[in-house]
């Protein structure tokens, strides 16, 4: 189930949210400073598909050689949550509520550009004992701290990787920030607006229709595995390869009421995300400035 990346669109808004990660510190740990790493990060949440998927190939590429240097074969990969719907689509924020609402129900089957649905490592994964599995794994979850350290934090992703002692500090930054007078009166004004559109203002709103489009959501992915183990490839695959013409209108209903209701709520949300942004933007400058 996707939904924490799909609900989270936006770096800011993930981050304010939660959806940030901690990592074990001898493994995973980024060497900068947690406030660079998410300046980084912020910088380049708004990167365009072309610019995601160079800096996909820069990693794949160092991710590569880094494998080959201890023997291990790595297969290039792009993962199709790498880049985030509305960038991969080319949209504004508007045109991507007005075509595919909060994109959970009306994007199951999209796969961006230059991104794979499965990983072609598995394969060979498959075909290792436990103890060739948990080498190739190591090396790797190596590899990928030198690429985290070399070419910073990835674009369109909010899940930066964290040591207990960075995310410490981080959650300490994103408490400033909620702390912040005009955050907590832009949170007041979207409350206000949502609750008098009739909506819950509570982020789990959309966990309705998500749940609702959970059967389609797992069909398709069932059906995705099938056809790789199969040696097929699942980049052409659609939902109407997989359902009936019956579970296609059930599910028509529900990408209707998501746009619906998306128009109604996203409105109100925006000027908070921008004003989020900017709060965000001038307290990590103080964190980079040591005045935080």
């Amino acid at each position: 189930m996707r939904t924490s990346r799909l609900a989270c669109v936006g770096l800011v808004v993930a981050l304010a949210a939660g959806c940030s990660s901690a990592g074990p510190a001898s493994d995973t740990a980024p060497a900068k400073p947690v406030e660079k790493v998410m300046a980084e990060a912020l910088d380049r949440g708004d990167d365009n598909r072309d610019e995601t998927l160079a800096y996909w190939d820069q990693v794949n590429s160092a991710l590569v050689g880094c494998m080959k240097a201890e023997g291990y074969d790595y297969q290039p990969f792009i993962d199709q949550w790498a880049v985030d719907r509305r960038i991969a689509l080319g949209l504004t924020r508007e045109q991507f509520v007005r075509q595919y609402g909060y994109g959970l129900t009306t994007l199951i089957d999209y796969l961006p550009p230059g991104t794979r649905r499965v990983d072609p490592n598995r394969k060979a994964l498959a075909g290792m004992t436990g103890e060739q599995v948990g080498g190739w794994r190591g090396r790797l979850e190596r590899c990928r701290k030198e690429t985290d350290g070399r070419f910073g934090p990835a674009p369109n992703v909010a899940n930066l990787r964290l040591s207990p002692e960075q995310s410490a500090r981080s959650d300490r930054i994103y408490g400033a920030v909620d702390a912040d007078a005009r955050v907590v009166r832009a949170a007041e004004v979207r409350r206000t607006c949502l609750e008098e559109k009739g909506f819950d203002s509570g982020d789990a709103r959309s966990l309705r229709l998500s749940k609702a489009a959970e059967k389609f959501r797992d069909g398709f992915e069932r059906a995705v595995a099938e056809a790789e183990e199969a040696g097929r490839d699942s980049a052409a695959l659609r939902l109407a390869d997989v359902f009936t013409a019956t579970e296609l209108a059930e599910l028509k209903r529900l990408q209707e009421r998501e746009i619906a209701e998306a128009r109604q709520t996203e409105p109100c949300q925006w000027p908070y995300d921008d004003l989020y942004k900017q709060v965000y933007r001038e307290y990590l400058d103080k964190a980079l400035a040591g005045e935080l």
